[in-house]
């Protein structure tokens, strides 16, 4: 009768007192099926309401409980990000469209090269700062509408011929995603253009 805390629940309960920006590295993830052990914080952290991110722990309280676990449930604070890695090889279960949907995939498809790094000073740069950036990236940068014409008439395009959809949700995210895209320098096609190669034309792979 004894709750042991996993490194991962102690580190989210401590980024909960704080701004700064929290990072989980999930090594392999497709050694097991992601959609089995992440299918919850999948589903917390896709609603638009930060107040609803919470996790259940335990189904009971006590008086003797952390402060910040209420009623057996924690706040899944949003100065943490996730970042995994897979393998595409046989060793391995396949991630299903329901995870790649909800992530923003980058492919590194080269050999890793020696490099000597260029000598960079520090930046302490905290979650709010960064949180506001987004923010305003994404209001000043916003996806041109001829641009969303576009993809609207290739949405149909593949729903017509290949019976893929793309769906509300990869919409919503690359809304998210060019303007900030922008914000770094780079262009509004080049951004779509990445959105596309690495969330749609994935979804072709299932047609064999």
């Amino acid at each position: 009768k004894k709750f042991n805390e996993t490194e991962m629940l102690k580190e989210m309960y401590i980024a909960g007192y704080c701004d700064e920006v929290f990072t989980v590295i999930l090594d392999e993830m497709n050694l097991s099926r992601v959609e089995y052990y992440f299918a919850e914080m999948l589903s917390i952290l896709e609603m638009p309401n930060r107040d609803e991110w919470i996790i259940e722990l335990v189904p009971n309280s006590w008086k003797t409980d952390p402060k910040n676990i209420i009623g057996g449930k924690l706040k899944v604070p949003p100065n943490m990000w996730y970042i995994g890695t897979i393998n595409n090889d046989d060793s391995t279960f396949a991630v299903t469209d329901k995870v790649y949907d909800r992530a923003m995939p980058i492919d590194i498809n080269d050999k890793g090269q020696v490099f000597e790094p260029i000598p960079t000073d520090a930046k302490d740069i905290n979650f709010s700062y960064l949180d506001n950036l987004f923010r305003t990236a994404m209001a000043e940068n916003q996806i041109s509408q001829e641009t969303l014409d576009k993809i609207e008439e290739m949405d149909n395009y593949v729903i017509q011929h290949f019976r893929i959809a793309f769906g509300n949700r990869i919409v919503k995210h690359m809304k998210q995603f060019v303007p900030v895209f922008v914000a770094c320098g780079g262009t509004e096609i080049d951004g779509v253009d990445y959105f596309i190669a690495r969330k749609i034309l994935r979804k072709f792979e299932q047609l064999n």
